[in-house]
């Protein structure tokens, strides 16, 4: 059953600048990582998806879904949930993210797994502005946890912040058109932010919705993974 109520557990504010301090490093060069057996390279000024445990339940979370299924990676960073879901057998990947230098981090591992742009499509775009009309079957999203009012001054903070919740927003109002009675939208979180502003956003919207998976819950910070579908 979805869950209606909003989550009663007090979220932990915590400074992502001190997440930041480490990641924006002026030194920092392009790497080869891995993560759940795929490798991709992660560059200067893009989201280290490795870096994060959130990556690893994500995929883990939906790889059930992503065979022969057509897929949406929202926000893509260097790329690793469309690459790993051409591994699963996606029967096509659109990716996309607000900050160029992901976009051209996700067509550079594109290249190095000699995918085909067909099988593989990525557009520098914020939410589903620059994406073409279709509808997916699987949308996959992993948003800035910190709602906090600031100036975006590197592009990778937009991977960090999302002020008011307004990505998220205009996230969810748009994919009524990229979705249909069918459509999975998974979001990964964690009470590392507002938990209870962003169930409030879901109450509001044209989808309904509940916690798909959860844990750590008995760590100071958990990871949860949101499921929405289209109300009827």
């Amino acid at each position: 059953m979805p869950t209606r109520q909003l989550q009663e557990r007090e979220y932990y504010k915590i400074d992502p600048r001190e997440i930041l301090h480490d990641i924006l490093d002026p030194t920092a060069k392009k790497r080869l990582v891995e993560v759940r057996g795929v490798e991709f390279f992660c560059c200067p000024h893009v989201y280290p998806s490795e870096r994060f445990r959130t990556t690893n339940f994500l995929l883990e979370t939906v790889a059930p879904f992503l065979k022969h299924s057509t897929v949406c990676d929202m926000g893509c960073g260097p790329g690793i949930v469309g690459l790993f879901a051409v591994n699963q057998g996606a029967k096509k990947v659109v990716q996309c993210d607000i900050n160029p230098y992901a976009v051209e981090n996700a067509i550079e591992n594109r290249t190095y797994h000699e995918i085909l742009s067909r099988e593989l499509e990525v557009y520098e775009s914020d939410c589903f502005d620059g994406i073409p009309q279709q509808t997916f079957d699987v949308i996959i999203f992993n948003p800035p946890f910190h709602s906090d009012l600031i100036d975006i001054k590197d592009p990778l903070e937009h991977a960090f912040f999302d002020p008011n919740f307004k990505t998220v927003q205009k996230f969810l109002k748009q994919a009524e058109q990229y979705s249909n009675d069918q459509t999975k939208i998974f979001i990964a979180f964690s009470n590392k932010g507002d938990i209870r502003s962003l169930e409030g956003i879901f109450q509001l919207s044209s989808f309904e919705w509940e916690i798909w998976s959860q844990i750590n819950q008995d760590k100071e910070f958990d990871n949860r993974i949101y499921m929405l579908w289209k109300k009827q």
